[in-house]
């Protein structure tokens, strides 16, 4: 672990054998229960890839968390919601005859019938060979995305047709509606509306360049972090950090550089040489420098491009779960406070290289680039 810059700081409590980095009964529990043989996994290699899918899809992030909680039949339906010791009646608020489950919900509901019967996507509710919600829309989303790409417009509209069919639930079950096709056709296109919105309003740079995490098990849409006073949007002025480790010498470098652009930036960048216990030391060092190099120079807002995975998981706790960058992790976010905006970003290896390059230089040289 590294030291604190500051004398001030206090110690604090840290239970290192959960991912809430807390110590309870019930984490007591799970250290206590866990098998400490072969990691499993309960996720097919077709599902595993299927998840990643969902990340590469160009929509909204609350569509995309929508789709993941379906995926795992962690959608708020009453059967899931009697299932999690909540009394309420299981009884479909629509046709009054079975059970509100995900399957009867979005696929087999006399609405949900007529909404696939009215879609133009011919769509098979009673599709044969589907026995769960789960490999149905798996079945369809791939289809879409073989035959149109990412950018699927029918990918978008079954996936609308979903939102609507939840919207209507939640207008039934909340509002008193009726939740008639009528609602669920509104609802579809006020959905395709924002799609589109969401489309022009993503820059294409930052979408290609944004990472697909190798974890299906975390649910889509938390690839960045907003760490200033603005918590939407990306920032003009971009930055990608990297930092490079010797295990043996326990030598660090990092670096950082200003991504090409169209805005008027030159293209500065700067590095040093130090020490790190860990790799994920040595990164999280790059992204602090970064930061406060930004800020010497005047910038309001920055978005910091990033490849690990780590450094932005932890960044997301409070306190992170790697005890060895928790300074750094606290220094970091008070950098990114002060500017108007700030984001750190998770991309794809080939996206820092250069920041790469400085960092191995100025670590096999022992030389600071500034």
């Amino acid at each position: 672990m590294e030291l604190p810059q500051s004398n001030e700081e206090d110690d604090f409590l840290y239970w290192k054998y959960h991912p809430s980095v807390r110590y309870t009964v019930k984490t007591g529990y799970h250290y206590l229960s866990k098998d400490w043989g072969l990691e499993r996994s309960t996720f097919l290699a077709r599902d595993q890839e299927f998840v990643k899918l969902i990340w590469r899809l160009v929509i909204q992030p609350k569509w995309k968390v929508f789709l993941w909680r379906l995926f795992h039949d962690g959608i708020a339906v009453k059967f899931n919601l009697a299932r999690r010791g909540i009394r309420v009646d299981e009884v479909c608020d629509h046709c009054g005859v079975d059970l509100e489950d995900s399957q009867h919900l979005f696929r087999f509901c006399i609405l949900a019938k007529e909404v696939w019967e009215d879609s133009s996507l011919t769509i098979f509710h009673d599709s044969p060979g589907f026995n769960s919600l789960k490999d149905w829309i798996q079945h369809y989303i791939l289809l879409f995305n073989s035959e149109d790409g990412k950018h699927s417009n029918r990918c978008a509209l079954f996936i609308s047709s979903l939102w609507g069919l939840w919207k209507s639930r939640n207008a039934r079950c909340f509002k008193d509606d009726t939740g008639s096709i009528s609602l669920v056709r509104e609802f579809i296109h006020l959905a395709m509306d924002d799609h589109e919105t969401f489309k022009h309003q993503v820059r294409p740079s930052i979408v290609l360049e944004v990472n697909d995490l190798d974890h299906p098990t975390i649910p889509p849409g938390y690839n960045y972090g907003h760490l200033g006073k603005e918590k939407s949007g990306f920032d003009d002025f971009i930055v990608e950090a990297d930092g490079s480790w010797d295990k043996k010498t326990t030598r660090a470098g990092i670096g950082w550089a200003i991504k090409d652009n169209h805005h008027g930036f030159g293209l500065d960048q700067g590095g040093k040489h130090g020490a790190a216990a860990l790799v994920i030391q040595s990164e999280a060092w790059a992204c602090l420098e970064a930061l406060k190099w930004a800020r010497a120079k005047g910038r309001q807002g920055i978005l910091l491009l990033s490849d690990s995975l780590g450094l932005l998981s932890n960044l997301r706790m409070d306190p992170g779960k790697e005890i060895s960058i928790a300074w750094l992790l606290k220094e970091i976010k008070e950098v990114g406070a002060s500017f108007q905006r700030c984001t750190i970003l998770k991309v794809q290896r080939d996206q820092v290289q250069k920041a790469d390059d400085i960092a191995k230089k100025c670590l096999v040289n022992s030389s600071n680039l500034l």
